[in-house]
């Protein structure tokens, strides 16, 4: 099973299937995304994680760890906050392919995240990354 950031939302919306990819931004360097992030201004990606309290706790139970009782509660954000940080790493991606390895497919998830939070901005929906192993 290969890592992968997938967008989680507050509540569904009748009809619509929130998946993305989320595979090739999960494996780009977090140190030079970050220093992306930095230079553009924006929040990284990596901010908008956050995981369901039970889920977290059930991983950890799983890895043969003892997950602690007070796990933070999930956190929310707006699609525009999503909105600026994706469309910013997106456009300097186009301008710089070679900003970072395997550009192309991470901004392949890029377009597939943006599609996502256009659509529930419409909605009103908020949402947050969470990770899958």
């Amino acid at each position: 099973m290969s890592v992968a950031y997938y967008i989680v939302l507050q509540s569904e919306i009748d009809g619509f299937d929130p998946f993305v990819n989320g595979k090739a931004i999960a494996h780009a360097s977090e140190k030079e995304l970050d220093k992306i992030f930095k230079t553009l201004n924006v929040t990284p990606l990596a901010d908008f994680l956050s995981q369901d309290p039970d889920e977290l706790a059930e991983f950890i139970s799983d890895a043969g760890g003892d997950a602690p009782e007070d796990l933070p509660g999930e956190q929310w954000f707006t699609a525009d906050q999503g909105l600026t940080t994706v469309r910013a790493l997106k456009q300097h991606l186009a301008s710089n392919p070679k900003a970072l390895k395997n550009a192309t497919a991470i901004g392949e998830d890029l377009a597939e995240y943006e599609t996502v939070l256009e659509r529930i901005k419409k909605e009103g929906v908020l949402w947050h990354l969470a990770l899958d192993f």
